[in-house]
């Protein structure tokens, strides 16, 4: 039976024709994360072009600040739903241990209740150096604090006429978002070092104590 060459073709552009490596490899864009429009920056939201309006500019401004309140508000989910499963999991292991070591009628309830202390004491170590507790309230300010610059551009823009924007009143905008991300760069390192300080003062204490105790 003969085909013609252009058919082969033909299904060659279809996704189940195409060579392996190929289709690996647009498995893996997929799987790509995407960055977020507050992550690409400024320019890019804007535009490259040159002679942007100014009111233009402003407009292009608050939607930056409102890809921050998006980025923001994913970070604290991430947090707030990390934080919770490490609390109920910490609180529901403890409780499970407890009964289980207090029913004389389970046998091996030493070696069940165990695992779970173990897990507990894992949990307990895990939770502060991630710190996602903290980090969740830090996002909810951050969003906060987005979310008033944005209100005060909203009403600058609603009651100023386009001829009389000012570009001062931009950069007084800019750095006020600036300032906020400043913020939250300096106390999560802070969080870090805290801990470190922490984890060196309890561990030089053990350290000592072995040799004096």
């Amino acid at each position: 039976m003969w085909y013609r060459a252009d058919t082969f073709a033909d299904l060659r552009k279809l996704p189940q024709f195409r060579q392996p490596g190929s289709m690996k490899f647009s498995r893996r864009q997929a799987r790509l994360p995407q960055a977020l429009p507050s992550e690409r920056g400024f320019l890019e939201l804007a535009g490259r072009d040159d002679g942007i309006p100014l009111r233009n500019v402003f407009i292009c401004f608050r939607d930056l600040v409102s890809a921050d309140m998006d980025w923001a508000d994913s970070r604290k989910t991430r947090f707030r739903v990390r934080a919770s499963c490490a609390k109920v999991a910490t609180l529901a292991l403890t409780a499970a241990s407890t009964v289980v070591l207090g029913i004389l009628a389970i046998p091996d309830r030493t070696a069940i209740a165990l695992p779970m202390v173990a897990l507990v004491a894992l949990i307990s170590a895990l939770e502060p150096f991630f710190n996602w507790r903290s980090r969740w309230v830090l996002m909810e300010e951050t969003q906060y604090r987005l979310n008033r610059i944005r209100d005060e551009m909203d009403y600058y823009l609603v009651t100023t006429a386009t001829t009389d924007l000012d570009r001062d009143r931009l950069r007084s905008f800019f750095a006020d978002q600036q300032d906020i991300w400043n913020d939250v760069s300096r106390r999560v390192p802070a969080w870090w070092v805290g801990l470190g300080l922490a984890l060196h003062t309890a561990c030089g204490t053990r350290w000592s104590s072995g040799f004096t105790g």
